[in-house]
């Protein structure tokens, strides 16, 4: 009886690990094993056990996880008919922290000897390294979970969170969040024979989705895996990961290559039929590697001719972003008429400094398809850069080039900190599907219209899905270019002789040259100087000369006319313009702004108030590239149309416009007789016995 009580005693101290808080006396049976519904918390649960108790860096309970993982996996599909082993039973767990005698011990070392030798290479030390508490607990915590039929979203997440917590992006390694892999599955379609290869995996997320998308048996699928699925990782643990992620669905786990894939895969080029990624992307990490670069097109310096052509130059760059050569090394895995849906951050798709790539992939593919991803999707997976899905087909394609198919991702499925967000009816409340609540995404939408558009080669035109003829597709790939309420607004502008502002006024591209006085005093506006409701300069700031903002740029005279080119508010409500009087000519002005002078043909007057309407402002938000600081360049400045009523309504708005100034003026010289008033009741009453 007193061993009966201190074996009670000892097991309200054990850490507790199930949902219920208990374990039977025999080890799990297949019937017993359950999907898991939260399986990140599981694996953070695992995570921080390991930490408190064993003292291991992160890398090294990484390590060890997997080991687990890929254990549990193992037993599953290997064990289910003969028998689990990945288990252990209450008995032995109190017999464990009692530090007893049991079976568990070599029962798990056991298992683990199987694996290695069924994963051949797969673990640099062959060997459990966790204490035997330790393995108990994250055993217990394990054993009833079912792996292989946990869903692959859940798996996906869990997976991801896992590695993201152990290998930070810090080489602009950002995963890629389930809706936007899934969207991306689904559009490219892949057939069971193709060949599929990911050259930047990461933890595998878009080779697990093609799997899923096939929707096979077990023993079909695992010959799909082996003979079509290939993925290349250059982290070793990421690597390790995807690896572990292929097993679970039936691979060897070596159909993921540790290597670096812009020098280290040649041998697969040309042999793919399909290529799914998301490449390392942002400001850090660029390629210096010389032997790397001398093998990339996309890795010299290209220059535009006189006639708008691009044309590589032999003078190499001394770096260049890895998603550039991504792009350059996912078509030439292609086999021709392959297809490829890549990530791309927005700057790709619209800078004029990223022109000669799209020059080049113009010349070396077919545009399919381009979806505008949301800012915000990628914020909780550690970058808020703007992307977009590129779908291309490498020449030839097997059919001629059909419209450019076109979405814009409104509802990702999660908010900012990656909590779901589902949908709700008009009451407020959650709706429901058969698996649960809905989220609130069309990522659903945006395939079902792609599959459509596939199949009848229409699409009905609206502000989120639209297509855009081939030979209507200028320098840029953004989807934000091509809205056709945008492009109708160009029809309409055109037919009712609209003229660019260029053919109508001079922008000014010449700086001054104050700073060759320093100690002289200048006057400076910057954006912020100018009141958009009323179009006029409200402040002036005074600089020496050598104290000016580097952005000073451009000296004003009267009758030029400002209006903004960067910024935020840049093509929005609070878009500055401002008429330039006689207080403040000579006056300084930011480079935010382009100086426009030399009017002719239209009433100025008329052209500033144009320059806050809706037309005018879609134009310029159009032309506008960056996400960081939006900005338009003078050159697009110049093609933004404006209408030419007849003279009679021009002159109308002019004096309108100019009746406006008046008023303000007046308004402004009664507020400063009212204060003067106020000020000297004041100076009064504090005179006063």
């Amino acid at each position: 009886m007193d061993l009966i009580k201190a074996d009670r005693e000892l097991q309200k101290q054990l850490p507790l690990f199930t949902e219920r808080h208990l374990l039977p006396d025999h080890l799990p049976r297949p019937d017993e094993l359950r999907p898991a519904r939260n399986l990140a918390a599981i694996f953070d649960d695992c995570h921080n056990y390991i930490y408190a108790n064993e003292g291991l860096l992160k890398e090294q309970i990484f390590h060890e996880m997997v080991k687990l993982l890929t254990m549990k996996l193992y037993d599953e599909r290997v064990n289910r008919a003969k028998g689990l082993r990945f288990g252990i039973t209450a008995s032995e767990y109190r017999s464990v922290f009692a530090g007893r005698p049991t079976l568990f011990e070599k029962r798990i070392r056991h298992l683990f000897a199987m694996v290695c030798d069924e994963y051949k290479g797969m673990f640099a030390e062959a060997a459990l390294r966790l204490q035997l508490p330790t393995l108990a607990y994250v055993v217990g915590r394990l054993q009833y979970v079912d792996l292989s039929r946990t869903p692959g979203d859940i798996k996906g997440e869990a997976f991801q969170a896992f590695v993201y917590r152990h290998q930070r992006g810090d080489r602009g390694e950002f995963f890629t969040p389930h809706p936007l892999v899934r969207l991306a599955v689904e559009m490219v379609a892949p057939q069971p024979t193709e060949r599929i290869i990911d050259p930047a995996c990461g933890s595998g997320g878009f080779l697990i989705q093609a799997i899923a998308f096939q929707n096979m048996d077990p023993r079909r699928r695992e010959r799909y895996i082996r003979d079509c699925i290939r993925g290349v990782e250059f982290n070793p643990d990421v690597a390790l990961s995807a690896s572990v992620r292929l097993a679970l669905e039936g691979g060897t786990g070596r159909e993921i290559l540790c290597a670096n894939s812009l020098s280290d895969i040649d041998h697969l080029d040309g042999t793919f039929d399909i290529v799914l990624t998301n490449p390392p992307f942002g400001s850090r990490g660029k390629i210096h590697d010389q032997r790397i670069l001398r093998s990339y097109e996309l890795a010299h310096k290209w220059k535009k001719s006189p006639s708008g052509a691009w044309r590589v130059s032999p003078v190499l760059l001394p770096r260049q972003s890895p998603e550039i050569l991504f792009v350059e090394k996912c078509l030439r895995l292609l086999k021709p008429g392959g297809r490829l849906a890549i990530v791309l951050p927005d700057g790709l798709l619209q800078n004029a400094s990223s022109g000669y790539l799209r020059a080049w992939l113009r010349d070396q593919a077919v545009v399919q398809a381009v979806v505008s991803i949301p800012q915000e999707a990628f914020v909780p997976y550690g970058t808020g850069i703007k992307t977009s899905l590129l779908f291309l087909q490498k020449l030839p394609p097997a059919d001629p080039a059909r419209p450019v198919f076109m979405a814009r991702i409104e509802k990702i499925g999660y908010d900012v900190k990656g909590r779901p967000v589902y949908r709700r009816d008009e009451k407020g409340n959650l709706l429901r599907g058969p698996s649960g609540p809905v989220l609130d995404e069309d990522i659903g939408k945006i395939a079902e219209a792609y599959r459509r558009y596939v199949k009848e080669g229409t699409v009905a035109d609206s502000a989120q899905v639209f297509t855009v003829a081939q030979e209507y597709l200028n320098s840029r790939l953004d989807v934000e270019h091509y809205s056709p309420d945008d492009l109708q607004l160009l029809t309409d502008l055109r037919a009712n002789g609209a003229k660019p502002l260029g053919e109508i006024a001079d922008i000014l591209t010449r700086k001054d040259d104050f700073r060759t006085e320093p100690d002289r005093e200048i006057r400076y506006i910057a954006i912020s100087d100018v009141d958009a409701r009323t179009m006029q300069v409200v402040s002036q700031q005074k600089f020496r000369a050598y104290d000016a903002p580097s952005r000073a740029s451009y000296r004003l005279r009267r009758g030029d006319i400002i209006t903004a080119i960067s910024g935020a508010s840049t093509g929005t409500a609070k878009h500055a313009v401002a008429f330039i009087t006689e207080e403040e000519e000579g006056a300084i002005c930011s480079n935010g702004f382009a100086v426009i002078r030399n009017v002719r043909g239209v009433e100025p007057l008329f052209l500033l108030a144009y320059m806050r309407t809706d037309p005018f402002l879609r134009q310029v938000r159009r032309l506008m590239t960056g996400h960081a600081i939006p900005a338009i360049s003078t050159e697009l400045l110049a093609q933004v149309l404006v209408p030419i009523p007849p003279i009679e309504e021009q002159r109308r708005v002019a004096q309108a416009i100019s009746r406006a100034f008046s008023l303000c003026r007046e308004a402004a010289a009664l507020n400063r007789e009212t204060i003067a008033a106020v000020s000297r009741l004041m100076l009064r009453e504090k005179g006063s016995p």
